[in-house]
């Protein structure tokens, strides 16, 4: 387990400070050992040592990810709910959006889980680049001891990148939103159209190869795309012949 080293010079009020947060302590061989557990999924622990009385102190922190990182993964899961369903409505977002007051609600359930985690959330937080504070870089690289742990702290400062700032990611779109998926819903829609009215094959998949070529299946985008007849075919769901003179 790796571990940082800070400076104080007032051994008593750090302690007490310790103490008002709800630290426990014990003793392990010749050092005191200070140590919580935050939102049930990162037990943090300062340490100093006896044989050391020195002044200033110098003050020992380390990490352990509970259950291997499972609870955190949890909240992780959590707030990328909750930055998804918030960035949904903003007036950026690209489909229909919920009201206002529907916004307001998932902008007031977001800072909600920040408030409640703030003292997890700070252990993932950089605070400066001084040798003697506890905000080292290094410090914060200290939190996962696994290739898995790592991934999943990862996801986590992600996530909080998210939930402080949503309207400065580019915003997303649902699946059904793209090109692609609109072009084969519009292919399948068009097929099911002319089957009832009896067209033959060869005559859709002509249709819609050339509707697609001009760009007029779609006359808000005018997005072109130059697929072949077995593609065609096989998106719209229709038995495809190898007859060439039924292409001609």
């Amino acid at each position: 387990m790796g571990a940082h080293y800070f400076i104080i010079d007032d051994l008593g009020s750090f302690l007490g400070n310790l103490e008002a947060r709800r630290y426990s302590k014990e003793r392990s061989n010749s050092w005191v050992v200070y140590s919580k557990t935050v939102s049930g999924a990162l037990s943090k622990h300062y340490a100093y040592s006896l044989s050391k009385p020195n002044h200033p102190m110098q003050i020992r922190v380390t990490y352990d990810l509970t259950k291997g990182g499972k609870p955190l993964q949890k909240l992780v899961d959590t707030l990328k709910k909750l930055n998804d369903n918030y960035r949904k409505s903003l007036p950026v977002w690209k489909t229909k959006r919920p009201r206002s007051d529907v916004r307001e609600r998932r902008w007031v359930n977001l800072q909600r889980f920040l408030h409640k985690h703030s003292e997890l959330i700070y252990c993932f937080k950089y605070e400066a680049d001084n040798r003697l504070t506890e905000g080292n870089h290094s410090f914060n690289l200290q939190v996962a001891s696994t290739p898995k742990e790592q991934k999943i702290c990862i996801e986590f400062i992600k996530a909080l990148a998210e939930a402080y700032a949503p309207q400065s990611i580019v915003r997303r779109q649902r699946q059904a939103d793209k090109p692609v998926h609109q072009r084969n819903g519009w292919i399948k829609r068009y097929t099911e159209l002319h089957r009832k009215r009896g067209w033959k094959t060869f005559e859709i998949a002509r249709e819609i190869q050339k509707e697609l070529r001009d760009g007029t299946w779609n006359e808000r985008s005018r997005l072109q795309f130059n697929l072949a007849n077995n593609t065609i075919c096989k998106i719209a769901g229709l038995k495809l012949t190898h007859s060439a003179s039924a292409w001609n």
